[in-house]
């Protein structure tokens, strides 16, 4: 009787499957193969017999032959790296794909210059989408820059946008709370001016007002633009945005006032740091709050937006993104 099982390379030893046994399965199979379709065959017979032409339909859905180009220049530069290999993303542990993408976001910069194309942010984008993984700087890029240059004034962005730029400071959007999502009016997290100090006081009064979800914000961020209803002489001004830093530039250990966390394992997207934070009487200066739209001045006056929906912009932009 032959062993049904080898521990050796095959050559060695006797057959594993004597001559009775293929004799027996041979009809079986034969059948199999009379309807039996190779699956690269069938896909080529349905190419060749299609109304259109592959080339023309794969340069019209890039957008046109130049960007086809590029969409392949950029493919070839991330294939061709091995720190953007995908070979392994979906056996890694939550820790482990958070530190790789990480690793991956930070590289592309260098990726783009040495690809030497005539758009570099074009390029940029078409190689972070073809990432295909949201990681720990997306909120970073995709929101806290775009809300300071939306709604920070000229001073404000001479002075915050080199930095985020540049990734001296990151970011994120917290925006989002336990008890309140997109329903800006009903957020809970309060920035109440002092005008003997010229600051505000950013501050967590319940439970649901602590800022739940943002991207970043469980361990990436160290900076984030906190949306908050904004409180003058006494009056509820409805919500503005505000830059407040969280964790320290030497450490990154949360500040004094500052509670922060990272929410845990998700359904999806565990690359991104998802987190929770709470202000307990955290005090900013008066010009942290961005002032293109809206302004307090140093004794307290406050300067409404022309629109009263102005601070919603990064949120529309945002949601407009996802479904274009």
């Amino acid at each position: 009787m032959l062993s049904r099982h080898v521990s050796g390379p095959e050559a060695e030893g006797p057959p594993r499957v004597d001559t009775k046994t293929t004799g027996i399965q041979e009809q079986p199979s034969s059948v199999i193969m009379k309807s039996h379709i190779e699956p690269m065959k069938d896909m080529e017979r349905e190419r060749a017999g299609a109304s259109f032409k592959r080339a023309e339909l794969e340069t019209f859905m890039a957008g046109g032959e130049d960007q086809l180009q590029l969409r392949q220049r950029c493919a070839e530069a991330l294939k061709s790296d091995p720190n953007f290999s995908k070979e392994s993303r979906y056996f890694l542990g939550r820790e482990k794909l958070y530190k790789t993408t990480l690793k991956q976001q930070l590289l592309l910069p260098a990726k783009v210059a040495q690809m030497g194309e005539a758009n570099p942010l074009v390029a940029a984008k078409m190689l972070r989408e073809m990432l295909d993984e949201p990681g720990g700087l997306d909120l970073h890029v995709g929101m806290f820059i775009p809300t300071i240059q939306g709604q920070g004034d000229a001073e404000q962005q001479r002075f915050w946008l080199p930095l985020a730029y540049k990734t001296r400071i990151i970011g994120t959007y917290a925006q989002t709370e336990l008890g309140h999502g997109t329903f800006l009016r009903g957020l809970e997290t309060t920035a109440t001016f002092d005008p003997d100090t010229d600051e505000f006081i950013v501050h967590s009064p319940t439970l649901s007002a602590t800022k739940w979800w943002p991207g970043g914000l469980g361990k990436t961020s160290n900076h984030a633009v906190v949306m908050a209803r904004l409180f003058t002489g006494g009056q509820d001004r409805g919500p503005h945005a505000f830059i407040v830093q969280l964790r320290s530039a030497e450490d990154h250990a949360p500040l004094p006032g500052i509670i922060i966390g990272d929410i845990g394992n998700k359904m999806g997207y565990n690359a991104v740091d998802n987190g929770f934070l709470r202000m307990d009487h955290v005090r900013i200066p008066r010009r942290n709050m961005l002032m293109k739209h809206s302004q307090v001045d140093q004794d307290g006056t406050y300067h409404p937006p022309q629109v009263a929906k102005a601070s919603y912009g990064t949120m529309v932009f945002v949601r407009a993104d996802i479904v274009t």
